[in-house]
């Protein structure tokens, strides 16, 4: 009991510490300051074994859905949330009785297999959508595609001053508590699969040892090769950051990386034309270039290779034939 009483004391101090609220003349009206290592950390949220902070957090919730339904603004809760290796975001969001997508944009989950075990999660005790700042305070880049899909769709709605305003881990977010995903942003979202980064081709070289087409030596080939004609669209197999641009490397030519979540990453080498920028997110299906023979090449293809925290893998496990 002495230590549900000492989380109860910790909860109360820490939600002081983090609500800090101040005017603005001529601004928000109200920002909240959010750290997720600040935000009291809800251990357990087993039905049978209730942490009091859950039950404190359950109760924050139900107080928001009635002042929701009530037309009331209210300012939102936040706590802190370490997954165990069973956890899934949906397990997590059917627990906390909150969509996945707020648990989602709140934390820069661009996809349901990104990878949660490890991490903290900030866990708001509302519902609807967190939605980066387009310019209320500040104007806030994607850090990945799903935030940008999400800015972009609720654009007009930021400078809505009857929307709170958190910065939460040094980024400024507008809550829109009634929104929820639209079907393009839901789509990206379940979007576990990858798309073939060609429309029409043939598979002149794939995934491991293979004689060298310029020496004939034994080698490892770290990537398959989609032989189609010069000027062939070449799309992003998923959404991402791309880190990496490259023009006339002596191998690959000119090439393309681009950052998925869950360590995975994409290359796309030998274009005739790079039609993306570094740091720009892109999202699944997206043009970012046409096939060519830059680099070391014997004829016009895509050198394709999907990599898991920096090693190669077969794209063939990946992308659909």
């Amino acid at each position: 009991m002495l230590n549900k009483l000492k989380k109860l004391l910790i909860f109360l101090f820490s939600q002081a510490a983090l609500c800090v609220l101040y005017a603005q003349e001529n601004g928000p009206s109200q920002i909240q300051f959010i750290k997720t290592e600040n935000a009291p950390l809800i251990e357990s949220i087993e039905v049978k074994d209730k942490d009091i902070l859950y039950q404190q957090y359950s109760m924050d919730l139900q107080q928001f859905y009635m002042d929701l339904a009530a037309n009331r603004k209210t300012a939102a809760m936040f706590y802190s949330y370490r997954p165990k290796k069973e956890d899934t975001i949906f397990t997590i969001a059917a627990r906390f009785n909150i969509p996945a997508e707020t648990i989602a944009c709140i934390n820069g989950l661009a996809a349901v297999d990104y990878v949660i075990a490890g991490k903290t999660l900030l866990i708001p005790a509302a519902p609807g959508l967190f939605v980066l700042d387009a310019g209320r305070v500040r104007i806030e880049k994607p850090a990945n595609s799903l935030e940008a899909l999400i800015q972009k769709k609720y654009m007009e709605k930021l400078d809505d001053r009857s929307f709170f305003c958190y910065n939460i881990n040094e980024r400024y977010f507008i809550h829109l508590p009634d929104e929820k995903l639209d079907a393009t942003a839901r789509s990206f979202f379940l979007d576990v699969k990858m798309k073939t980064p060609l429309d029409q081709y043939w598979l002149s070289s794939d995934y491991g040892y293979r004689p060298s087409p310029f020496n004939g030596e034994k080698q490892f080939h770290r990537g398959i090769d989609m032989a189609a004609p010069e000027g062939t669209k070449v799309y992003a197999c998923k959404g991402g950051k791309v880190i990496s641009v490259v023009k006339m490397d002596p191998t690959f030519g000119n090439y393309i990386v681009i950052k998925h979540p869950s360590g995975l990453s994409s290359i796309y080498a030998h274009l005739s034309k790079i039609e993306v920028k570094n740091g720009e997110n892109v999202t699944t299906g997206q043009e970012i270039g046409l096939v060519g023979k830059t680099g070391r090449v014997t004829g016009p293809h895509l050198h394709f290779e999907i990599r898991q925290n920096g090693q190669s893998t077969n794209p063939n496990a990946y992308i659909r034939h």
